[in-house]
């Protein structure tokens, strides 16, 4: 039976028993998915999909490493792993949200779960943003004043109970600004659609929108530019400055270094010039990643540009790519997490592999000498020991006695 139909010969007196309910739900779902339809929506979707599921299964692999590893215990890796945890919740939260939004016009969860998943993507990408600031200010800090800043031992959980309630706060306007709304029916027919709704025990299907910044003491465009600030121009920033200052440090110490053996300092130039290229590509794929998406919001809230879910859904996937790049650029690269993914792995890409494969066996004629914690020097302070005596120090060859200048991959990533 046509609404039409219903409408005309219908009243609340007359008989509704041949009311069609399930048309509701066929109208419904023709309206829920048709007003976000538009050219590449699914393989922009899928795209979408395959870099979340990338980037979880990434941050999950660092967490895992992490709990099985004990010698990665120590507050400073936490870093890493807090950046991990902020990165899956973009994958497995934010993003299934933001996926959720993109094919459907209706919310069909209730206002408390569309305040809760709005105030939730902001907290997750405000976390992730803000830990890339305190991973490169932890590095610089050990950088300029590695003795002090180690034995700050506290200072790390501090730097994480700011983060948290830093992206709390900036992200709680979110959850007073979004609502479920119902949905505006024709008024020419509203008094009995609403009347068939009830009889079907139906409701009138919800959008979850951003109409209620009047309750806030700042408008929507101010809280928009102050999301730029703290989300991207303020990590930026810390970014550039401090792996900047690393960067100089690193070529500072290559420079006045005193070793004469050519082919030491060769290493030591190559291997400083992979590190200030790695410091850089850390920047601009923060900077590329996440400009599309504040850039699109920005012009958005000013009436620059109209709303687009395809734009919008474009941008916010850029920015998501960082999630996946993330694990790979500080944990990959970090040589304590390597060789734990590699041991985690092994077992499952070579199950037939019995042994774990180390590195070269040194010439039974290489001599090492170790230092004794003394302040004065004697001659018991350097002692000389075969290959076999390396059970428990840290040593290093005469050839290369001179200690590196370099930054050490796990010091900066």
């Amino acid at each position: 039976m046509r609404m039409q139909d219903i409408v005309r010969n219908g009243s609340p007196s007359g008989n509704w028993t041949e009311v069609d309910c399930g048309w509701f739900d066929e109208v419904a779902e023709i309206q829920n998915s048709i007003y976000w339809r538009h050219k590449g929506a699914g393989n922009m979707i899928f795209l979408y999909v395959f870099i979340c599921a990338f980037g979880a299964i990434a941050n999950l692999l660092v967490i895992a490493s992490f709990i099985k590893t004990p010698h990665l215990h120590n507050l400073r890796n936490y870093f890493i792993v807090n950046l991990a945890f902020s990165d899956l919740m973009l994958c497995i939260v934010t993003a299934p949200v933001t996926v959720y939004f993109t094919v459907n016009l209706f919310w069909p969860f209730g206002t408390l779960a569309c305040q809760v998943t709005a105030s939730m993507q902001g907290v997750n990408t405000f976390v992730s943003c803000l830990t890339l600031v305190l991973i490169a200010m932890d590095r610089f800090l050990l950088t300029l004043c590695p003795v002090k800043w180690r034995l700050a031992a506290k200072a790390p959980l501090v730097c994480y109970l700011v983060v948290w309630l830093t992206a709390i706060l900036v992200a709680a306007p979110y959850f007073f600004a979004v609502s479920a709304e119902d949905v505006q029916l024709d008024p020419w027919t509203a008094k009995y659609t609403v009347h068939i709704l009830d009889i079907c025990g139906k409701s009138k299907p919800q959008i979850c929108l951003e109409r209620t910044w009047h309750r806030l003491p700042f408008s929507r465009k101010t809280y928009t530019l102050t999301v730029l600030a703290i989300q991207y121009i303020l990590p930026l920033s810390a970014l550039g400055f401090a792996y900047t200052q690393i960067g100089s440090t690193i070529r500072r110490r290559v420079k006045h270094s005193t070793t004469v053996d050519q082919q030491r300092k060769q290493i030591l130039v190559q291997r400083n010039r992979r590190a200030v290229l790695l410091l850089l590509l850390l920047i601009l794929i923060y900077a590329i990643a996440w400009l599309p998406i504040n850039a699109y919001n920005v012009l958005n809230v000013l009436d620059v540009i109209e709303f687009s879910q395809s734009r919008y859904i474009f941008c916010h996937m850029i920015g998501m790519a960082s999630a996946c790049l993330n694990p790979i650029m500080y944990a990959l690269i970090n040589e304590s997490f390597r060789n734990a993914f590699l041991a985690m792995l092994r077992p499952v890409l070579s199950p037939c592999t019995k042994y774990i494969a180390v590195s070269p066996p040194l010439p039974t004629n290489t001599t090492f000498s170790y230092t004794l914690n003394r302040k004065e020097d004697s001659p018991e302070k350097k002692r000389e020991m075969g290959p076999m005596g390396l059970k428990s120090l840290n040593v290093a060859t005469t050839q290369f006695a001179e200690p590196l200048v370099a930054l050490e991959d796990d010091q900066f990533c």
